[in-house]
């Protein structure tokens, strides 16, 4: 959920004009033009680059008129990076030279507008200037949140530039990379990418930390810290539930391996006594106890890798005081399956572990046997 959230709304990095973190006013907006951000676009692990301005605005129609935020994005990277197009529910996605807007079903019913209506913005432009424009209304969505279902707008970049007067001008740029892993590398690469668009020096690293002279990097470790506590508790909490639960199949397993075990003591005792080798013995029951845990091993993957496969693609949708508490966190309320390879090995290999750790009480107790034969 935490790559869901990355991916569709506020990227693992982001890009802004130094000071904009601590005072987000237009005045401390970014510029940058097109080559610069197709340079970041190539970067490797870079999957998606989002140019973003938000500003704030009083939009009106007919005696009605509320605050709302205002986004201005760019609708094709968008579409790549979001499932904005899938949430509208009357009217149509934005193109990248359209001068409409599409705004939330709650925002649209306080407004009283529908698809057609101009609705009329007033604003604060760049330094100072005053912004105003008549943006017609091209879809409405129905969003994550209420708060956002009753007071966004989105609309082209253009659009957002032109009303603040501010070309080539972006509150931020959102990045999503495809390996989380490789989040401290990319941030590094994409500093010395920003430092020689920016300066036109050369690729020495060191010269590469003058990009944070205009520009803050941020990862989404500082940008969405809220969402990593989250994300924390929530794996400290599967931490603990996985251990109850690897407790419950261990000693499972390693009842079940006494009571085979113990019923077949006297079996044991007999083909030892008739001068099988304990050694011998030992290896045919440990072979036995791992081809029956392979079967189950296989078994349980036939049943739970559809089913994952199947919840990956129809998440859970949650309802009540947990779709609350997802949406106060911004986040979508389902819960979605993930079908992350390693997942599925990590649990046969602890669970061929703990056969093998329970295969040392049959092999006691056929050494004890043997003493004894």
């Amino acid at each position: 959920m935490v790559d869901n959230t990355l991916l569709t709304q506020t990227g693992h990095i982001q890009i802004h004009q130094k000071g904009y973190w601590q005072d987000k006013v237009i005045d401390n907006f970014m510029t940058m033009d097109s080559t610069a951000i197709a340079s970041i676009e190539r970067l490797e692990n870079v999957i998606n680059v989002s140019p973003r301005l938000e500003t704030f605005a009083m939009a009106s129609f007919g005696t009605h008129s509320k605050g709302v935020a205002v986004i201005g994005i760019s609708p094709e990277k968008e579409k790549e990076k979001s499932n904005l197009p899938i949430r509208i529910v009357k009217g149509d996605y934005l193109t990248e030279n359209d001068n409409g807007v599409l705004i939330g079903e709650g925002l649209a019913k306080y407004l009283k507008a529908n698809i057609g209506d101009t609705l009329a913005f007033i604003g604060q432009g760049y330094r100072g200037a005053s912004a105003a424009g008549l943006f017609p209304i091209r879809g409405i969505l129905n969003m994550i949140t209420t708060e956002m279902d009753n007071g966004m707008v989105y609309m082209t970049l253009a659009s957002a530039q032109n009303f603040i007067d501010m070309p080539d001008g972006y509150s931020g740029i959102l990045i999503s990379i495809d390996n989380e892993k490789k989040l401290d590398k990319t941030i590094v690469v994409l500093s010395c990418q920003l430092s020689v668009v920016s300066y036109q020096l050369s690729e020495n690293t060191e010269n590469c930390q003058l990009s944070t002279e205009n520009y803050e990097i941020l990862s989404w470790h500082f940008t969405m810290e809220k969402l990593l506590q989250t994300a924390e508790m929530d794996k400290a909490f599967g931490k603990v539930l996985m251990f109850i639960l690897y407790l419950i199949v261990g000693f499972g397993i390693l009842g079940t391996v006494i009571m085979k075990t113990n019923e077949r003591k006297r079996e044991f005792a007999i083909m030892i006594s008739l001068g099988m080798a304990r050694r011998k013995l030992k290896a045919i029951v440990s072979l036995e106890m791992l081809i029956l845990s392979l079967i189950g091993v296989l078994a349980a993957l036939a049943i739970t890798i559809p089913l994952a496969y199947f919840f990956a693609a129809h998440p859970i949708v949650l309802s009540g005081e947990m779709a609350k508490m997802y949406a106060d966190m911004g986040m979508e309320a389902v819960m979605p399956t993930s079908t992350e390879t390693m997942i599925f090995i990590k649990q046969v290999i602890i669970i061929l572990i703990f056969v093998c750790l329970a295969l040392m009480y049959p092999i006691r107790k056929i050494d004890r046997l043997a003493l004894r034969g």
